[in-house]
């Protein structure tokens, strides 16, 4: 009898921790936060509802520091969708991620500049995808689709940023078949529902 009292007690501070780490992700994620903040709850969310997740994320060389830098991956992927980073993708990457809190020069920053001169593999875009996904998934509908919204028009304005002959010449957005086909992947796979 002592020992199922001692087990369900466990069981409800068990609950009661894995609430509040979503919870802590959600405040994160709705508060729009740094995204080193959101990196941290992140992980700790994942190391309670799926460390097989994480340790993917880890086998890439992901560290706290470098984080960040991983929740941009679907912009390194549209800037390498052409096989090659022009030098206007590769500053407006490092724009956008300025913007969203990533300081010049950090840990983040320096992996970044990497991912923009050697390409990552296929399956580290997949598994960024499967990461960002996941913590969207604390959000309601609304929020959710949101912060999709969000990375597929930091990823367009990537794909914008080299522009080609036929944006100079005002014929098209400056979007390559390629980019507007990852740019469609990308989207696709954030709003599946698995």
């Amino acid at each position: 009898m002592q020992e199922r009292i001692f087990g369900d007690r466990e069981k409800a501070l068990e609950e009661a921790y894995f609430r509040e780490q979503e919870s802590h992700l959600l405040d994160k994620l709705r508060q729009k936060a740094d995204l080193d903040e959101i990196a941290v709850a992140l992980r700790d969310k994942l190391q309670i509802d799926n460390p097989a997740l994480l340790m993917k994320v880890r086998e890439f060389g992901v560290t706290a520091e470098t984080a960040p830098a991983f929740f941009l991956a679907p912009l390194i992927q549209v800037a390498w969708a052409e096989g090659k980073v022009a030098k206007e993708e590769h500053a407006m990457v490092l724009r956008l991620a300025h913007r969203r809190g990533i300081e010049p020069g950090s840990p983040a920053d320096n992996q970044l500049v990497e991912w923009l001169r050697v390409r990552p593999s296929d399956a580290f875009f997949d598994t960024a995808l499967e990461v960002l996904k996941f913590g969207y998934s604390v959000l309601t509908a609304g929020e959710r689709a949101e912060r999709i919204k969000d990375v597929v028009q930091a990823c367009q304005e990537v794909a914008e940023a080299s522009g080609g002959l036929g944006r100079l010449l005002g014929l098209g957005d400056g979007i390559s078949r390629i980019e507007a086909s990852t740019l469609d992947e990308i989207t696709q796979t954030l709003r599946s529902h698995d």
